[in-house]
């Protein structure tokens, strides 16, 4: 994704033979012309890039994190398990 400023994968282990690879982004925030700032947030195969505002640019990116853990969140209400890696030893952490 144009400007992005942070990216992690993470692969969905669903109890299948293969984990799915899934890439969370962020983007850098921009200021919006009608006031405030906005970045956008996307976990590739699952959600599109969707904006993120908010008074300044840290709140901005507070949302946009906010809004990856809450996807996140889903994902593990499922009873999927999230990994740093394809072969499933390094759990991936809340952000």
């Amino acid at each position: 994704m144009k400007g992005t400023i942070a990216s992690t994968e993470l692969y969905v282990f669903d109890g299948g033979a293969k984990p799915r690879r899934l890439t969370l982004t962020i983007t850098a925030p921009e200021r919006e012309p009608e006031g405030g700032w906005v970045c956008r947030v996307a976990l590739a195969n699952l959600h599109r890039p969707q904006p993120a505002s908010g008074i300044d640019s840290v709140a901005a990116l507070e949302e946009a994190l906010a809004r990856a853990r809450g996807w996140i969140g889903e994902l593990r209400a499922q009873g999927l398990v999230l990994c740093r890696d394809r072969a499933g030893q390094f759990t991936f952490e809340s952000i």
